[in-house]
């Protein structure tokens, strides 16, 4: 009687379990498409729902991921990453996980090009396709630093449906750089000294000041007044936020 009574403790406790996880992956999905649909500022709704995936997910960083060319950029970001408007070349694991048959690939202990901060390590990255009328837009990026983080497979099931909103949201966005936009970025580009030039497209590779110079020919202390101009002649808070803009704008070295 009490082997049975046991048995029978168990099996509801599993169909709790089970219950309260099907509950939770509706109410990401509720939660989620209610917040794209009334949301006015898209790019405000991205982050939201990227906040409310790692939640779900106990993820502790992600982002937001569209197509623009033969790049990604960020339109939505949470954690140690790289920030909104950051450019990212288009390879490796995210332009695998765009190429048919577009599924999601979860990657764990890597090291991964998307943190910020001297330790790039991971315990897990799930790279989820964004996927809209056949054609895919970006991806949907969840990570964290801990093993703690085991999705199962209705798990991927649901997160993937969740990007699929994000797609269908995502679309509305132009991710081309209009005319104007070039203008402005040709006018930013023109207040810069050759010299100021030549060390902002160095920025990316995150030399340190000697090392610019060493590169350029010029003293360490002249490559911190060429940063400190760039700084304020593009109205930019640090140097780690140059190094976005100018990889943002295509000076790679």
């Amino acid at each position: 009687m009490t082997e049975t009574l046991e048995v029978s403790a168990r099996t509801l406790r599993g169909r709790f379990r089970r219950s309260e996880s099907e509950g939770s992956r509706l109410r990401l999905l509720e939660r989620a498409a209610a917040v794209l649909a009334q949301e006015s500022q898209i790019k405000s709704a991205l982050t939201s729902v990227l906040i409310q995936s790692l939640q779900f997910l106990a993820a502790d960083s992600g982002l937001v991921l569209l197509q623009d060319g033969g790049a990604l950029n960020v339109q939505a970001a949470h954690g140690a990453v790289l920030p909104v408007g950051a450019r990212i070349p288009l390879g490796g694991a995210l332009g695998a996980v765009l190429r048919p048959p577009m599924q999601p690939s979860l990657r764990v202990h890597i090291e991964s090009r998307l943190r910020m901060g001297e330790n790039p390590d991971v315990a897990l990255e799930l790279l989820l396709p964004l996927c809209f009328g056949g054609k895919a837009l970006g991806v949907l990026v969840l990570m964290s630093e801990t093993s703690r983080v085991s999705p199962t497979e209705e798990d991927l099931h649901t997160l993937q449906t969740l990007a699929t909103l994000i797609a269908c949201a995502a679309s509305s966005l132009s991710t081309s750089r209009p005319r104007a936009a070039r203008r402005e970025l040709a006018d930013s580009l023109a207040r810069l000294t050759s010299r100021e030039q030549q060390v902002f497209a160095l920025l990316p590779r995150g030399l340190s000041n000697a090392e610019i110079g060493e590169q350029l020919g010029i003293a360490t202390g002249t490559a911190k007044i060429h940063i400190e101009h760039i700084l304020h002649k593009l109205g930019l808070r640090d140097r780690t936020q140059a190094a976005v803009r100018a990889a943002e704008w295509g000076h790679r070295a």
